[in-house]
């Protein structure tokens, strides 16, 4: 039996697979692989849907920066993709020295970033608490994702670039000769080239049925839910709360809800995660803390696993064991938003080229990012 066999078998249907697909497929033939029935059907459709450049630490707070003319242009899309909504990180005084640092730092590259304190805070959220929310680091470009406008994006490019898509079609074991990957697939057979492995929470173990050493993941569970609050707080900024022992955040809604969440990161298997009732609750203590809100019911519930590598600084490289294994992982909860620099990345990668200048006019290096770094 002749084997259907193409350039590159990307693996997963998120917003990295996709990505990664719609650049790549520009010069290579490409087959994306999703284990469930309908894409996007994990952590991608269960984001908190904010476009925060300075987020994740140094590295994501670059490819963040490196993906905004994306987000700004909107290419091939029928709206906007980003719709304007600062972000308000708040701390208590205790915080205020070290909050002003990292001002300093991530200014050098969002210069919209700012530092605020006592009345400012207010004026911008008029329901945070003052004597517990005392300064806060401002970025005021932020914005509300549409993310799954950005998913059909880079979906629809792909396609036009004659990608296929197989849905069921979970990779189960894969083994390398001469040069030729040969791929189980639940969908059935394939061959290719070289595989990006874009599986998030299931990346370690999408590496070890290919006989590749896995990086070390840790899948980490967040539980969100949307609370109504009888009031329009759509004139507010997403708030976030570094607070030790309040650590949390709230977002505007349509039909007057927050979309909130205790901010966790409970360790989890790879799994189609389920919302816990005592994270439910606990965020709407620390919510009710830090402002004057009361929140007391809970309208929809839902969970998603954000996938953090040991250092928490994204996997996107070639594996320096296994030829043609390209890793694109450990995002973090900021994959949507890096998206669109990931997928250059990985289409660099599979080319053997040098990384995108947005990611080295930076100071990102191929070392910053290699799989075992």
């Amino acid at each position: 039996m002749v084997l259907p066999k193409v350039d590159v078998v990307v693996v997963g249907g998120g917003i990295a697979g996709v990505s990664a697909a719609a650049r790549i497929s520009s010069t290579h033939s490409v087959v994306l692989l999703e284990q469930e029935n309908e894409l996007a059907y994990h952590t991608t459709s269960r984001s908190a849907a904010v476009y925060i450049e300075n987020e994740g630490g140094p590295v994501f707070h670059r490819l963040s920066t490196a993906s905004r003319p994306f987000f700004d242009e909107s290419p091939g899309a029928d709206a906007p993709l980003v719709t304007p909504m600062p972000v308000l990180s708040v701390g208590n005084d205790a915080m205020g020295a070290d909050l002003e640092a990292e001002v300093r730092e991530a200014s050098a590259v969002t210069p919209s970033i700012t530092f605020v304190q006592g009345s400012e805070l207010l004026e911008l959220c008029p329901v945070l608490d003052p004597t517990v929310a005392t300064v806060g680091m401002l970025e005021d470009t932020a914005g509300t994702i549409d993310v799954m406008g950005v998913h059909q994006n880079f979906l629809r490019m792909a396609r036009a670039n004659n990608t296929e898509i197989w849905r069921s079609a979970r990779l189960t074991a894969a083994s390398r000769a001469n040069g030729v990957w040969s791929i189980e697939t639940e969908a059935g057979p394939i061959q290719a080239a070289t595989i990006v492995n874009a599986a998030g929470a299931w990346g370690d173990v999408v590496a070890e049925r290919c006989g590749v050493p896995a990086v070390g993941l840790s899948p980490k569970r967040r539980t969100a839910f949307t609370s109504p609050v009888g009031q329009d707080p759509s004139s507010w900024p997403f708030i976030y709360s570094g607070i030790p022992d309040l650590e949390c955040y709230f977002k505007a809604e349509a039909g007057e809800q927050l979309l909130c969440s205790l901010s966790d990161e409970a360790p989890s298997e790879p799994c189609d995660a389920k919302p816990e009732e005592l994270d439910i609750a606990l965020a709407i203590e620390r919510i009710n803390t830090i402002s004057t809100l009361g929140l007391r019911s809970v309208s929809t519930t839902w969970a998603g696993l954000r996938t953090f590598a040991p250092d928490r600084n994204p996997v996107f490289g070639l594996d320096d064991r296994v030829d043609g294994f390209v890793w694109m992982v450990g995002q973090g909860g900021c994959g949507i938003v890096t998206s669109p620099i990931a997928g250059e990345i990985a289409a660099s990668l599979v080319r053997r080229d040098a990384l995108p200048a947005a990611v080295t006019d930076l100071g990102l290096t191929t070392e910053q990012l290699a799989p075992r770094r």
